[in-house]
């Protein structure tokens, strides 16, 4: 075999290409028989080009090299893409005003304290022109305190407050101010308001007779929002729809 064969130098070559994307030198075996271990750096038709320990290089002519073992590169797998940050929760801060709309009527004769209601939020809460808070969210309300008017004086009142919101598969517990709504009481007021013309005085009277303006004093009564009885008491009841505002009283966070 000739000093430089046409067939190792092709050889060498190819593992020059390979060792260039997949593949490592660690070891050239030189025809004397001596084994170096290393690095492989570079190779051409003339020299083999190795690092070896210390960082020093050695370069080994290919008449003198026998073979060249390639260990397998260890390929690392590429990173793992980092995940999405979530968004950082949102707080609404103190006293942010928060319009709710009632989804059902509450009628005060017929309700306790600790009753719930269903009601939506009306217009969306927005921070820094963005929305936090979508109109339509659902918003549980509770009665705190309910008092049903006597029969010749005080009104009919319920104290309400908004107890969660609800949106986007989250619900969260939220502090608010009460509202109260109150009746327009009896007595003096609603002798003047029975007083007030011969025809509603007929229906009343229909009313405590029990005879047939029994029905059409109901849906006089229905129409203003509130019925009036034979003793002149204003029972209060809050429409589906009404409107109410709370505040909240501490704040709470939001996730988008």
């Amino acid at each position: 075999m000739s000093k430089h064969p046409f067939a190792f130098i092709l050889v060498v070559a190819f593992a020059v290409v390979t060792a260039s994307q997949t593949l490592s030198a660690d070891r050239v075996k030189l025809r004397s028989g001596q084994v170096v271990d290393g690095s492989f750096v570079s190779a051409d038709a003339k020299v083999v080009r190795m690092l070896l320990s210390g960082s020093q290089i050695a370069d080994f002519k290919v008449s003198d090299v026998a073979s060249l073992e390639f260990t397998p590169k260890k390929v690392e797998p590429p990173p793992a893409p980092n995940p999405a940050r979530a968004p950082a929760p949102v707080s609404l801060p103190m006293g942010t005003v928060l319009n709710v709309r009632l989804t059902q009527a509450i009628d005060v004769d017929t309700s306790q304290a600790g009753a719930k209601f269903k009601s939506v939020l009306d217009d969306p809460v927005m921070i820094g022109g963005n929305v936090v808070v979508p109109r339509g969210a659902a918003v549980a309300l509770q009665a705190t305190s309910v008092a049903q008017a006597g029969k010749f004086k005080g009104a009919d009142a319920i104290t309400l407050k908004a107890n969660s919101i609800s949106f986007g598969g989250n619900s969260y517990e939220i502090v608010t101010t009460v509202v109260e709504q109150k009746g327009k009481g009896e007595g003096k007021k609603s002798t003047r308001k029975i007083g007030g013309g011969a025809g509603l005085g007929a229906i009343v009277g229909g009313i405590a007779g029990g005879g047939t303006g029994a029905a059409i004093g109901a849906v006089a009564g229905a129409a203003t929002g509130a019925i009036v009885s034979a003793s002149g008491t204003e029972h209060l009841k809050l429409d589906a729809e009404t409107r109410l505002q709370f505040t909240l009283s501490s704040a709470v966070s939001i996730r988008p």
